[in-house]
């Protein structure tokens, strides 16, 4: 006896989302500027990777890049990097006391501990390396 071969089509769930789902949760809101950050961060270290690239090529082409750099555009680029440079730092600082996990012996570091030292740190490097810079 043969038995015929049925064909099946499956249709899978493909749920429905607005390209602005992320806009009705200020959770989700804040998640995603805080994804965006990362690309204005990324931005200013290729930035600053290409300014020290043009250190190697003389002082007069480093020079004219830094004229150009005086531009709005450029300082509104500082500006907007900076915010999210900051805003990056601060989200990330403060989940570490979540994800690190210390043990000494058998005692094991509350995270709160652990997300204020990272902050502690944070400033005690801000400071050391403001001091060096503005002295």
């Amino acid at each position: 006896m043969n038995q015929p071969h049925i064909e099946y089509q499956y249709d899978t769930y493909k749920p429905k989302m607005s390209s602005t789902w992320w806009l009705k949760s200020r959770r989700y809101f804040m998640f995603m500027m805080r994804e965006l950050s990362s690309v204005f961060v990324a931005g200013f270290v290729l930035l600053l990777l290409y300014q020290i690239f043009l250190l190697t090529k003389g002082p007069e082409v480093y020079a004219s890049f830094q004229r150009s750099l005086m531009t709005p555009k450029f300082i509104a680029f500082y500006a907007v990097a900076f915010v999210f440079s900051v805003y990056h730092t601060f989200t990330w600082l403060g989940v570490v006391g979540r994800i690190q996990i210390v043990r000494i012996g058998s005692f094991t570091m509350p995270p709160k501990i652990m997300t204020a030292s990272t902050f502690v740190g944070f400033f005690f490097v801000s400071a050391v390396i403001g001091y060096i810079f503005l002295r």
